[in-house]
This record gives structure tokens, sequence and C-alpha cells, in this order.
């Protein structure tokens, strides 16, 4: 059986059954490729047999990679080291909140020194919340 993101749920992992499939062992991430038209992205590694592979995959499957990606890290975290609070945090570098086409919603970006950056929209009370606790100054 095989865990594949499920889109109705928010990418959470189900189990589904599918026939053999060949695995490829990769030992390090070397690089990504973007089309230049959008359609598709590229991942390309280096494997422990030494040679170099690469996965290409419609971008339609980056929502449910970038969705998966942090809860696998959480799940990777805990089994080896046996702790179910470890998280993988990074340094804020930059935070920024910009209005949107919606009046009542606002963009959050964060983003660490090293240029990975998330947005997260919010509601003008959560936002407020947010400003009440002290989080914003």
């Amino acid at each position: 059986m095989n865990s594949t993101p499920n889109e109705s749920q928010g990418a959470v992992p189900r189990l589904t059954h599918a026939g053999p499939a060949e695995e490829i062992v990769g030992k390090e991430l070397i690089a990504y490729d973007v089309a230049s038209d959008g359609n598709w992205f590229r991942m390309s590694f280096s494997c422990v047999n030494g040679k170099q592979g690469s996965l290409r995959l419609p971008t339609e499957c980056l929502k449910a990679l970038i969705m998966t990606l942090p809860r696998m890290m959480t799940k990777a975290l805990s089994a080896r080291y046996g702790d179910d609070s470890l998280r993988l945090v990074y340094p804020a570098e930059v935070v920024r909140i910009e209005g949107s086409r919606d009046p009542n919603t606002f963009i959050l970006t964060v983003a660490t020194p090293d240029g990975f950056a998330v947005s997260f929209s919010l509601s003008g009370q959560q936002l407020d919340a947010l400003s009440q606790e002290g989080a914003l100054n």
C-alpha cells in the first residue's frame, strides 16, 4: 500500500492499493526546474547507486506536495527522535501584511533569511487577535 495525498481532506495521506513500483533511493536533492510555460516542475537528485535521477510532475501536484511536506517532516522527526513535540523551525526575517482584493481578507507573509517564504490569508478578526496578543508590532 502507498500513502498518497487526499485533496478533499487537505492532502491528508490515505492508503491506496497500487501495483508494484520501482523504488528509487535518493541521496541528495541537486536542483529543481520549472517549465517555461509553468505546466510542470522537475526535482533532480543524486541516488545512492551513484546515478542521477529526477522526478517530473504537473504543476498541479505542487499544492499537494507543499501541504504534505511539513506533515512528513513532523512525522519523520517524531519517528527519528521519539518526540512528538519536535518541529522544523525557521527564523523569521520578514513579516509582511498586505491587503487583498477582498477588503475583509489580509495576506500575512513570513520569510526567512535564506529566501523561504509562506503566505496565509487572515480575516480582519484574526489579524486583530494577533495584534492584541502582541504577536505583531
